[in-house]
């Protein structure tokens, strides 16, 4: 709807020269040089029956006329477009309304013709936004609009701009497909033998040029036809949408010279005055020009607050210097002016030039006028070097002014005029972020972990910080050090911190230490992990596969540079770790330099890494020839992987000292916020990984008391349940059934009651439970477990039977079948190639693998048993079940000692294994 609704109203265009002008909008007829529109007869299709935007070029004057009319088609655009508006700006011209009608039924009613006029709201609707544009804005509420109707406005704002003598700009914007309008156009005209120049940016259409009554005019019929897709990294004149450009300039000289007065410093920075006595501290203070301009620059960021000033022909026009140092704030334009004045004090050759922050590529390609820009900067000359210094932005130091913004190219605004001159980028002398951090993963790498991270930003990244030092209170400094180190490292829970600034050097250090999860990864057994470095997002594959975008070159990002420096603690394990990928890099591919140097010693892992990114563009051969390369390099991801046997959370879990820095990390969060819910949550997670299942139901006690929920009394239930505390696990099982029934409630219950002798009662439970097909599948198949286990392990085959028979072929109830027949010893005949069938059918799957082991094991297989449970603990350590039957196995086949190992070490882990293979005839003893 907002966009449906933008159709309805123009914006006045920042340009033109002195004028009369209004503060209350005039109602009054269009101009006769208006090539008035009918509505179209036929009314149905698209909503907006009506698009025509005309302008007029006089000398010093540009007149814009819209007229919209649009289809109100439901209540949605009836709130949408119900309320017009129209912005001018009193000081450069007038806004005038022609019409406001509604058409209902072939019929137009008026809408003024009772009186009805717009309200005005004045120049601070942006001042959020640190702007004064000197705008008004004319809104009005349609009275008696209705669904079903047709409402048109029509109106014209003139425009006239004190800063540009009798120069006159115009830009009209070109909608394309899938835009629809049933009549629509854009119309520039001007008189017969005026000197205007116009141009077509981005559009591949031939306009229609007419003369009549003394004007020629320039007219495209809309929506042009649909742009072709345009690869992401083009550069933004090839993605730029289309433009009707028209304008009185004849070149970027004349526009250059016209603008240069406005900056003119002579005589602004009165002797003994406040600028001069900065200018003075500055020479005093500092010996080189450089380090004198760098000075004058960082005063002017950092003691200039930035607030766009448009009104009283300020939209180009400038305050002076001494008027910004006395006010301290200023847009743009008053900061190069003040900058220029201190710059031209101190002896150093320095203009101002216009620049487009967006859109530096296509100034180009434009027609010459002042609407190119948005933007102006000082452009200096220091020992002939180029340097481009920028009031507005912030981090001004000798390490970061040669950097090059990437705005493309430069109007210097000189009195004699003069042309484009090019932005050359050239390699920074300072990363704009340098990182440091210590990962901890001395306690293994399965278990959470500590770090220590130090952030040094410089250039604009570094001013924010600047900002909350000793001006933000204590919960706005946490909740920015929470957000920055979560945005670089992921979620943690940060332990303590440190905000600093250097003032010498104009850079901010933010250092934090916290506790993270893992960033470990397991797959079939071992564990690794991937770095999140510099050179690690390095991919240049630009998409050239299309013949028109053959010859489009290749947008490089930045300028932008980052160093990571990274350090990993390492497990004492037996075995080695290792590094996949590649340890040292040194290229420089598609203009990105890429370094990197990395390696294992001493139980650490070190890595320094770092990319620079210098933005521009790259031609189409030189793309192509770079992109060959780039695919010879390969990727830049740096893995670490951990030898097979690496320190596990449930290793030596008796000796907790290689816990206590963890510990000591969740009791610190706790003592710092006790009122946190999270911390006591994370501590119990921890402490129930590394085995210490006392501990996290402490901590659950406390969860409980805080914020009692169906999740934390499952949590709880399942840990009474391994220490043996089984009424106990029962009750909280049974309170997350009262706050939340569940199909998890329902089974954690059933999983406790037939060890407290109530079969039947859990077998009705899980009777009365519906769910989605999976649900109903698992419910059938614990309900035929605890058939068996009630004596009836004929109707429980039966039951998993009936669910195979209508899923043949299924791996899961394939798996089922086996683990039932193999645990109840039911039907031995044919167990062995059911097993089988399930473990080729679940792509050997480490608990299918287990449960043909079960199995094996009770058809007396040993060997093949042993073969069975060896490979699904090769490929999940994790699973408990299978390291206990193994013990079994290995005691059966005589190897006592190490079958006890295995038994003992699984009953660490998970204490009610013991319970659960009594049940089958299977005894730890």
């Amino acid at each position: 709807m907002k966009r449906i609704a933008s159709f309805l109203v123009g914006s006045a265009l920042v340009c033109s020269a002195p004028a009369l002008a209004g503060e209350e909008p005039i109602y009054a007829p269009a101009g006769g040089w208006v090539d008035k529109a009918t509505l179209p007869a036929e009314t149905s299709g698209p909503p907006i029956l009506l698009f025509d935007d005309q302008r007029l070029i006089e000398v010093g004057q540009l007149s814009s006329y819209i007229d919209r009319a649009i289809r109100i088609d439901n209540p949605q655009m009836l709130s949408a477009v119900g309320t017009l508006q129209a912005a001018w700006l009193p000081d450069k011209g007038d806004l005038i309304i022609h019409r406001i009608a509604i058409i209902r039924d072939g019929e137009e009613i008026d809408v003024l013709a009772d009186g009805t006029k717009f309200e005005i709201l004045r120049r601070e609707r942006q001042l959020e936004q640190r702007m004064l544009d000197g705008s008004y804005t004319a809104t009005l509420a349609v009275p008696g609009l209705r669904v079903g109707d047709i409402l048109r406005l029509s109106y014209t704002v003139t425009l006239s701009d004190q800063a540009l003598d009798e120069e006159v700009q115009a830009v009209a914007p070109l909608p394309s497909k899938p835009f629809e309008a049933q009549q629509a156009r854009v119309r520039m005209s001007w008189p017969d033998g005026a000197p205007v120049e116009w141009r077509l940016t981005g559009g591949d259409v031939q306009p229609e040029v007419t003369r009549h009554d003394g004007l020629t005019s320039v007219e495209i019929g809309l929506p042009l036809d649909e742009r072709d897709e345009m690869p992401v990294d083009a550069p933004v004149r090839y993605r730029m949408a289309p433009m009707l450009m028209a304008g009185t300039f004849d070149s970027w000289e004349e526009v250059s010279s016209i603008m240069a007065p406005l900056y003119s410093t002579e005589g602004t920075v009165k002797p003994g005055g406040a600028i001069s006595q900065q200018v003075s501290a500055i020479e005093a203070a500092h010996d080189g020009k450089l380090e004198r301009a760098v000075a004058a620059l960082r005063l002017v960021q950092d003691e200039i607050a930035y607030l766009l000033n448009g009104m009283d022909g300020g939209n180009y026009i400038p305050q002076s210097p001494a008027e910004t140092w006395a006010k301290r704030f200023g847009d743009c334009k008053a900061k190069t002016m003040l900058l220029l004045a201190m710059l031209r004090e101190m002896g150093i050759e320095a203009e101002p030039v216009v620049v487009a922050t967006q859109t530096g590529d296509v100034v180009p390609e434009m027609l010459p006028m002042p609407a190119a820009f948005d933007h102006v900067i000082v452009h200096a000359v220091i020992d002939g070097t180029d340097y481009w210094l920028d009031g507005t932005s912030s981090g001004a130091s000798m390490a970061v002014v040669e950097e090059v913004p990437a705005f493309h190219v430069a109007l210097p605004l000189r009195e004699g005029g003069a042309a484009l001159v090019e932005m050359a980028q050239r390699p920074q002398q300072a990363f704009d972020s340098v990182n440091r951090v210590t990962f901890d993963n001395r306690a293994g790498v399965d278990l959470p972990l500590l770090y220590d991270a130090e952030w040094t930003l410089s250039g604009p990244a570094a001013g924010p910080i600047r900002g909350l030092i000793g001006q933000a209170s204590e919960e706005q400094l946490n909740k920015y050090i929470t957000g920055f180190a979560a945005n670089r490292l992921g979620e943690n829970r940060v332990l303590s911190s440190e905000l600093r600034f250097n003032e010498d050097s104009n850079t901010a250090t933010v250092k934090v230490s916290g506790v993270m999860d893992s960033p470990w990864q397991w797959e079939r057994g071992r564990a690794s992990r991937l770095f999140s470095l510099p050179t690690a997002g390095f991919k240049f594959s630009p998409d050239r596969s299309r013949a028109i975008w053959r010859d489009i070159p290749v947008a490089i990002p930045g300028p932008y540079s980052e160093r990571t420096e990274v350090t990993v603690l390492l497990p004492e394990d037996a075995g080695a770790y290792e590094l996949e990928g590649a340890e040292s890099i040194d290229e420089e591919i598609a203009t990105v330099r890429l370094k990197r140097e990395a390696g294992l010693a001493d139980g650490e892992l070190t890595i320094i890494d770092s990319a620079a990114y210098p933005g521009g563009e790259l031609s189409p051969e030189a793309a192509r020839q770079e992109r060959s390369r780039a695919v010879r390099f390969g990727s830049a991801e740096l893995r670490l992987r951990a030898p097979r046997d690496t320190l596990r959370r449930y290793d030596s879990a008796d000796n907790r000292e290689r816990f206590a820095p963890l510990e000591a990390a969740y009791t610190t969060l706790i003592e710092d916020d006790p009122d946190e819910i999270e911390n006591y949550r994370m501590r119990a997670r921890f402490r129930a990984a590394t085995l210490d299942r006392e501990g996290a139901i402490d901590d659950l006690d406390t969860v409980i008391e805080m914020e009692p929920g169906a999740s934390v009394y499952l949590q709880r239930a399942q840990l009474l349940s391994e220490v043996g505390e089984l009424e106990a696990a029962l009750a909280d099982a049974q309170a997350a059934w009262e706050l939340y029934p569940s199909i998890d409630a329902a089974f954690a219950q059933a999983n406790i009651l037939p060890y407290l002798g109530r079969v039947d009662e859990a077998i009705a439970l899980l009777e009365e439970q519906g769910g989605d097909a999976q649900e109903r599948r698992t419910i059938a198949t614990t309900i035929s477990e605890l058939e068996a286990w009630a004596g009836n392990k004929q109707q429980g085959l039966e039951r998993i039977d009936e669910i195979l028979a209508t899923r043949p072929g299924d791996p899961e109830m394939l798996n089922a079948k086996c683990w039932y027949q193999a645990t109840w010893n039911v039907q031995p005949d044919g167990l062995a190639e059911i097993c089988t069938e399930a473990v080729e059918k679940a792509d050997w799957s480490p608990p299918v693998l287990d449960s043909r082991a079960m199995g094996y094991y009770r058809l007396g297989r040993y060997q093949d048993a042993l073969r069975d449970l060896d490979a699904a603990l090769s490929a999940s350590p994790d699973q408990s079940p299978s390291l206990f039957m193994r013990g079994i196995v290995r005691r059966e086949m005589g190897d006592r000692k190490a079958g006890e190992a295995d038994i003992r070490a699984a009953l660490a882990r998970q204490p009610s294994l013991e319970r659960f293979f009594a049940r089958f005839g299977i005894e730890a003893d």
